[in-house]
């Protein structure tokens, strides 16, 4: 009796090992037939089984699956599964992580399969997940592509520009955008270590730092930015940016100074530049930068009412020191009287070139009307009233 049921399950067992040995070949049926849905179910039983689990065939079989999936024009299969692409490469990792006698390695379809499905899903990754904001699944599928990696067929994929250091810098993109700020710093630092050549990581995780209020770590990637990009300006203008922002008036001015010698037909830098040394006193440099930015851009509304400005304090200064000046230093009155209308004649010409391109700035058209006053100038005050 005891020997009787031994057999019975040693057949049952039999029966069920065959079964899913069935499976694999109905996979391969199917799949050769085109009929991709039963093909689907098929490959997908295999592989859960505990008789097929660990066969490299069933799992090359279920890539070749999600392949067709991925690959097929007819409409009844188009969208059997959204994730056709991750299945597929999933599958094929799996049947050369499992394939120790490299069967299947250098087989032509596993190798396009593989090649192609992985290409597809990156697409998928960058162009459609991560733009609709899917970013949990942007991340599984460079997560996927990184355990490909190791398997690329002579190098096929990174010919394709699948690498473990591009799939790091999507995953670095992928959390910028997602605003993840932990892990874009944890990634950033990871691409820094091992001196990925693209500086918008810099740009971009300090801006993200910026915007929540971490101002240390932001000068920190920024640092480390521009100990690997010594010349990009855009990190410099963030730098000077913040500078600004900090009111550390000596260090933005060295940064401008350099800014300006590496790139001299940038107005901004000129103007920027004259603008600090106007605020430390160094007038002469002020006046020189303000005058280049405008030889570069004589329609530059800001720099044209700085400049404005520049000359009527200038001409204010002597004006003072007209006004502190004891009744007997008549030679001296005059000096300072004709310094003073001199930058007041200047500051004229700027505030019009900048009224003409602002008619609507009412406080530059009642500075006007003051100066032409000044120099008794009536027809010509009357225009500003």
């Amino acid at each position: 009796m005891k020997k009787q049921m031994f057999s019975a399950l040693s057949m049952s067992a039999v029966l069920l090992l065959n079964a899913q040995s069935f499976n694999v070949q109905n996979t391969a049926n199917y799949l050769r037939n085109k009929e991709l849905d039963k093909a689907k179910a098929a490959a997908d039983a295999a592989v859960v089984h505990e008789s097929t689990a660990n066969s490299a065939k069933a799992w090359m079989y279920r890539g070749k699956v999600y392949y067709a999936l991925l690959s097929t024009k007819d409409e009844k299969f188009k969208n059997l599964d959204p994730e056709a692409a991750e299945k597929a490469v999933e599958s094929f990792i799996k049947c050369f992580e499992l394939d120790k006698d490299k069967i299947y390695k250098d087989e032509s379809e596993v190798k396009e399969g593989f090649i192609v499905s992985s290409s597809n899903l990156i697409y998928k990754a960058t162009t459609i997940y991560r733009p609709n904001k899917e970013f949990d699944k942007a991340i599984k599928a460079f997560e996927i592509l990184e355990k490909a990696v190791p398997f690329d067929p002579d190098q096929a994929l990174k010919r394709n520009n699948i690498t473990k250091e591009k799939l790091l810098f999507e995953k670095y993109k992928t959390y910028i955008i997602a605003e993840d700020i932990a892990k874009s710093k944890e990634l950033a630092n990871q691409l820094y270590s091992i001196k990925y050549k693209d500086p918008s990581i810099y740009t971009s995780i300090v801006r993200l730092t910026l915007s929540k209020g971490d101002t240390a770590s932001a000068m920190d990637f920024l640092h480390k930015g521009q100990t690997i990009f010594d010349d990009n300006m855009d990190l410099l203008n963030i730098e000077i940016d913040i500078l600004s922002k900090q009111k550390k008036l000596n260090e933005l001015k060295e940064k401008l100074e350099t800014a300006v010698e590496t790139n001299p037909d940038n107005e901004a830098y000129h103007a920027v530049l004259g603008n600090i040394y106007d605020k430390l006193g160094e007038k002469e440099k002020a006046e020189k930068e303000y005058l280049k930015a405008l030889e570069l851009n004589p329609k530059n509304e800001p720099v044209l009412f700085n400049v404005g400005a520049y000359y009527f304090n200038t001409g204010n200064e002597w004006n003072k020191k007209l006004g502190d000046l004891p009744p007997s230093e008549t030679k001296k009155a005059k000096e300072y009287e004709a310094k003073a209308n001199e930058y007041f004649r200047k500051a004229i010409q700027y505030f019009e070139e900048y009224y003409a391109l602002k008619p609507d700035d009412k406080a530059v058209k009642q500075r006007l009307r003051q100066l032409y006053l000044r120099f008794g100038e009536t027809e010509k005050a009357d225009k500003f009233k």
